[in-house]
């Protein structure tokens, strides 16, 4: 089989906010404006696939649009109020720990509040600045 190289259809990775012309146009590219793209900042992560027919590629985006499509719905359900653990200031009184200005990062168990603070304490926080509120 011979690949004309002045007919090449590149799918492109789906970014978060990608519609399905981000991704294949349907256009035709040349191997010499491909070169010219790599020149201008295109990065080898940003090519999904290089195809020599549209329909190939045209099916391959669909696909990749699909699975970008999953992840985005599988994300994480809410805290409930009460469920979860927040850190805070050791100012915020436990009372007022649902009137704070911004809202907390809220973590679903002990655990996982434990290893932010301890993160936080790494970055120089000291531990009698902070405490851990069920949430």
């Amino acid at each position: 089989m011979k690949i004309d190289l002045d007919k090449l259809y590149v799918v492109y990775q789906p970014t978060r906010h990608s519609e399905k012309a981000d991704v294949f146009d349907g256009r035709p590219d040349t191997l010499a404006g491909l070169f010219r793209q790599v020149l201008g900042g295109l990065k080898i992560e940003q090519v999904h696939a290089i195809y020599t027919t549209p329909l190939e590629a045209e099916k391959e985006a669909n696909l990749i649009l699909k699975k970008s499509s999953r992840k985005k719905e599988k994300a994480a359900p809410s805290i409930k109020r009460g469920q979860g653990y927040a850190i805070f200031g050791s100012e915020v009184k436990s009372a007022d720990k649902y009137r704070v200005q911004s809202k907390p990062k809220v973590y679903r168990t002990k655990k996982e509040a434990e290893t932010a603070l301890k993160q936080m304490l790494k970055k120089g926080w000291k531990r009698t600045e902070l405490k851990i509120l069920r949430y």
